[in-house]
């Protein structure tokens, strides 16, 4: 099954996008919008919130989307999913990605340190969950499972995002980095796993 062309211009557009702001990121050049944002942002903290932002930044983390790959690994395994064969070298792929890009960019975060381009919660996140709706929207879900599941991986995309900005740890263009980054990456990664599929007998 080809994937729509609307999907390839996605991955063309979301590309190129991470490519043009991964350049200026390399100048260490901050976009006026980005302060306005964060000004915008911390001007929104609240006690109350705190600790549902460090859950949502925590759920971005490593530590909460590498198990949750292997459980998905294991249970695309068991059903058979042609994803599964290259779930490990799509994890290895998108963390050397991430890493590779913060050593290049190398620019500074709002408390100062290096690193901040792209987020990598930002990153991750959008992969995982955008993963996980290419699979509700393939599989034999019900279509309300479908729109749920879909609402519940955007939401929790952009809370993720948001808390990396509330945090202070990133830039908005950081986050978009790693936003558009990861779409790309994701939608790479299924336009093969597509073309995969059909030169197979």
């Amino acid at each position: 099954m080809k994937l729509p062309r609307a999907v390839t211009l996605l991955a063309v557009v979301s590309g190129l996008s991470f490519m043009a702001l991964a350049l200026v990121a390399s100048r260490q050049y901050v976009f006026p919008l980005d302060y306005t944002i964060q000004a915008w942002v911390q001007g929104g903290r609240r006690p109350a919130l705190e600790t549902a932002m460090r859950t949502l930044t925590l759920l971005g983390s490593g530590w909460a989307l590498a198990p949750l790959s292997v459980v998905g690994y294991v249970l695309l395994r068991r059903g058979g999913h042609a994803l599964a064969r290259r779930l490990p070298a799509t994890i290895a792929g998108a963390l050397l990605l991430d890493v590779l890009t913060k050593w290049l960019v190398a620019r500074s975060r709002p408390r100062g340190t290096e690193y901040g381009f792209p987020s990598g919660h930002t990153f991750g996140a959008t992969i995982f969950f955008g993963g996980v709706v290419y699979l509700l929207w393939t599989s034999g879900a019900g279509r309300g499972w479908r729109w749920a599941g879909t609402l519940l991986a955007v939401l929790l995309v952009l809370g993720i995002a948001y808390s990396r900005l509330y945090l202070k740890v990133h830039w908005a263009s950081d986050v978009a980095g790693g936003f558009t980054g990861g779409l790309a990456y994701l939608l790479l990664v299924l336009g093969g796993l597509h073309r995969g599929g059909r030169r197979a007998p």
